[in-house]
């Protein structure tokens, strides 16, 4: 179970609230915070709210506390498993799309109670299409447009131009396969990409980064 520590996290309730695992404080000098598993590791948002389910291996139950982003979870025998937290990306800013390490109180299957660190890291949404095929001289200029979601309640824009980035560019062969045609850079948010060879079912596809999501583009034939 969850509830928000701040109101701009974008996090909403929507289970009765059970109190913390009771744990054996222990001085900070006495050991060293070790890291735990929380999972998912990572989360993307494109413009939706999110229901994330939450979950430590190494833990029977245990709260998971990220105050940079005021997610504060729960997670109780009271009915089972209820860690879900529901994240509203216009709640959020774009500067929040890194990782964000949190504090995780935990017991343990043998009854032992500790705390350690676990993060999560927010990735924005990207999209990415190929937007024309066009017949050249002895083959192909395909041409597409790469963006990136801005998050909060009312931005500019809701999706920005993404520039400074590479692009996969991939079509289906003489065998029916997707096969790897090259890579190509984004510059002012369009790529293009030319290649001697007749029509062809093509897709694009972004990786993503550290802190933007990966994206497949719709397929295009020409």
């Amino acid at each position: 179970m969850f509830t928000l520590r701040k109101s701009a996290a974008g996090i909403v309730a929507a289970a009765a609230l059970v109190g913390p695992l009771a744990l054996v404080a222990t001085p900070a000098s006495a050991q060293t915070v070790p890291s735990c598993d929380v999972r998912p590791r990572g989360t993307t948002f494109l413009t939706r709210p999110k229901t994330i389910d939450f979950d430590v291996p190494s833990a029977r139950h245990f709260t998971f506390d990220l105050p940079e982003i005021g997610l504060y979870i729960y997670d109780t025998s009271v009915d089972g498993d209820a860690s879900v937290a529901r994240v509203d990306p216009k709640k959020l800013d774009n500067a929040d799309a890194r990782w964000h390490m949190g504090t995780v109180e935990r017991e343990r299957s043998d009854g032992t109670t500790d705390t350690c660190t676990g993060t999560w890291r927010l990735k924005r949404g990207t999209r990415i299409e190929i937007t024309k095929v066009q017949k050249i001289r002895y083959g192909r200029k395909v041409t597409g447009t790469l963006e990136r979601v801005n998050w909060g309640k009312n931005p500019k824009t809701r999706w920005t131009t993404y520039s400074n980035q590479e692009v996969d560019i991939q079509f289906v062969n003489a065998r029916g396969q997707w096969q790897y045609g090259g890579r190509v850079p984004v510059k002012n948010g369009t790529f293009t990409f030319t290649k001697q060879i007749g029509e062809r079912t093509w897709r694009a596809y972004f990786q993503g980064t550290n802190i933007s999501g990966s994206d497949y583009s719709s397929e295009v034939t020409g």
